[in-house]
């Protein structure tokens, strides 16, 4: 069992390494779980036990967590690569080309809130390309159910915010 555990940790941190933006649990978890190398409970505890050793690192939002390789994580996955077989390092690859585009929508989108020492609620909403800040906005509004409510709508309508923003600034 230790050397299964090995695997999956080998797979979590090589999924991550490969793609440029922060992945969910869930869909690593998926890509795991549906190819039959586990199930989700195994999955949860590598993934535990990596953050415990700070191979990863997850940030938060109000929502959603999402999760990045450290270096210490790279080098590991370094030193014992040729542990994770070369068929499932090019499935994964494969997985990642193929599923690239709706990860990547799936992650750009980030929204965010804070209550306010004065009772009112910030909302924080980023689009991010490979990690990178590409447009931010924070509203301020007067109760959480707003902030919910702009987090939410966040991920559909932030392509058009974006694209909108930029045509106006430009003109």
């Amino acid at each position: 069992m230790k050397e299964a555990i090995t695997i999956y940790k080998l797979i979590i941190l090589y999924t991550l390494n490969q793609v440029e933006s922060p992945m969910t649990l869930n869909l690593i978890s998926d890509y795991i779980t549906e190819r039959g190398y586990t199930n989700y409970f195994n999955v949860q505890n590598a993934f535990a036990e990596l953050l415990e050793a700070e191979f990863i690192s997850c940030s938060a939002t109000y929502n959603t967590s999402f999760y990045n390789i450290t270096d210490a994580g790279r080098e590991t996955l370094n030193l014992f690569i040729s542990s994770l077989s070369a068929e499932i390092r090019q499935e994964i690859d494969e997985y990642l080309e193929k599923n690239s585009l709706p990860i990547i929508d799936r992650l750009t989108a980030i929204s965010d809130y804070t209550l306010l020492d004065h009772g009112e609620y910030i909302t924080t909403c980023s689009l991010r390309e490979n990690n990178h800040i590409l447009f931010e906005t924070k509203l301020t509004v007067p109760t959480e159910e707003d902030a919910v409510k702009i987090c939410n709508n966040w991920r559909e309508q932030s392509s058009e915010l974006y694209s909108l923003s930029i045509k106006r600034l430009l003109r």
